[in-house]
């Protein structure tokens, strides 16, 4: 049984280790939240009582959604949200939840994601009219109405950019490093709004700042310690399946 024991505790410790690593991996990624792996007692005994415990167990991987750092940069269809709520962007797969705003303008006026995904405000789409390409000189207000110099000279205004959030943002659907969907467990987007996206600012939602980035939530130095944490419990537990194949021998070699 001991062996066992020391079995499900690797896997444990691997499993730690592997969300760790994920985690350092993203570090730089844009939006990214860092993940939790946590663990729970596999209780031996009869119904009721007390007994030896049989190892751990993986529970869940649970994602953290604290705030990420906040970073300027040259690009003016940079988003950062700063506070609650996440971008809604759609493609022809599905509508997706995310907080990683790194935007530009396509072809057609859209103002889209590098996976080709359109941003959406409170009416849909965000859209520049393709007579008013290129567009420059583009800023967002506090509203999240979002102005831009057309090619006719004439300042457009499309908008406003909206923004989602959820009862239970843990029960989001995760698929991607940085994008979630939503699920039963999530809750139903803006219940308190009336279901649809809402303005920056609204209610408990953030603010979002143009020309900024929200960096990864990630804090590489607690990572590392956890790293070595999750090497030394794989140690321990290899070493407790050494020390039960020692004992095994001498039993078998007891004449």
């Amino acid at each position: 049984m001991s062996m066992n024991i020391g079995v499900s505790g690797i896997n444990a410790a691997t499993n730690d280790l592997n969300v760790t690593a994920n985690n350092i991996a993203n570090v730089n990624t844009t939006g990214f939240k860092h993940s939790r792996a946590e663990f729970g007692d596999l209780v031996g005994g009869s119904c009721g009582g007390s007994g030896i415990g049989l190892g751990v167990h993986t529970q869940a991987i649970n994602q953290q959604f604290q705030q990420g750092s906040v970073n300027t940069t040259d690009n003016a269809l940079d988003f950062a949200i700063n506070g609650c709520g996440f971008f809604q962007v759609k493609d022809s797969s599905g509508t997706y939840y995310t907080r990683a705003g790194s935007f530009h303008v396509d072809k057609d006026g859209f103002i889209v994601n590098n996976l080709d995904q359109k941003l959406q405000g409170t009416g849909g789409d965000l859209q520049f009219d393709a007579g008013e390409l290129p567009v420059t000189n583009i800023t967002l207000d506090d509203q999240g109405n979002i102005t831009a110099k057309g090619a006719t000279g004439a300042d457009v205004t499309i908008g406003p950019l909206g923004l989602a959030d959820f009862p239970n943002v843990q029960g989001l659907k995760q698929v991607s490093d940085t994008e979630w969907m939503e699920t039963p467990e999530s809750g139903a987007m803006n219940v308190n709004n009336g279901g649809v996206l809402v303005a920056p600012g609204t209610g408990s939602l953030g603010k979002v700042m143009n020309g900024a980035l929200e960096s990864s939530s990630v804090d590489l130095t607690a990572q590392l310690v956890n790293m070595i944490i999750a090497q030394r419990n794989f140690q321990a537990n290899a070493q407790t399946i050494t020390t039960n194949n020692t004992l095994a021998q001498t039993i078998i070699n007891i004449r």
